[in-house]
């Protein structure tokens, strides 16, 4: 009968180790909730071409895609900018990388987008300005 017993509470400490008990005050997922709520956003890899600021998780470029020509490895790709920059809601100054031009309300840089299995790549042509004088 003893051992009867003692399996039980093998099985019971078993499973409630499997299940991970946890008591109601020092749960780890409420730890885990708050601490992805106060710590600081994280740094982010990826950045506006036009205005160069860091992207948040979840933001993105505005960008038109044109369909690649059979074959063909890249697509010519449209920037409008950021959250941070295209207007009218943006506040940051969108700049052009290849003339260094201030982009006008209705401008764009347009550049050639290639897609890779390891990685994506945007090779800023130029904006509407300076292409415009090519």
């Amino acid at each position: 009968m003893e051992y009867v017993v003692i399996v039980l509470l093998l099985i019971v400490i078993l499973i409630l180790l499997r299940l991970g008990f946890k008591s109601p005050e020092k749960s780890t997922d409420n730890k885990h909730k708050n601490s992805k709520k106060d710590a600081p956003a994280e740094k982010s890899s990826k950045f506006c071409p036009l205005c160069e600021s860091s992207l948040s998780k979840g933001e993105n470029v505005k960008s038109k895609t044109y369909p690649a020509a059979h074959g063909s490895t890249d697509t010519l790709m449209d920037v409008f900018g950021c959250p941070k920059c295209i207007p009218p809601v943006g506040t940051e100054a969108r700049i052009c990388p290849v003339c260094k031009k201030k982009i006008p309300a209705d401008g764009f840089v347009i550049g050639r987008y290639f897609v890779r299995p390891d990685k994506k790549h945007l090779h800023v042509l130029g904006c509407t300005l300076c292409r415009k004088a090519k």
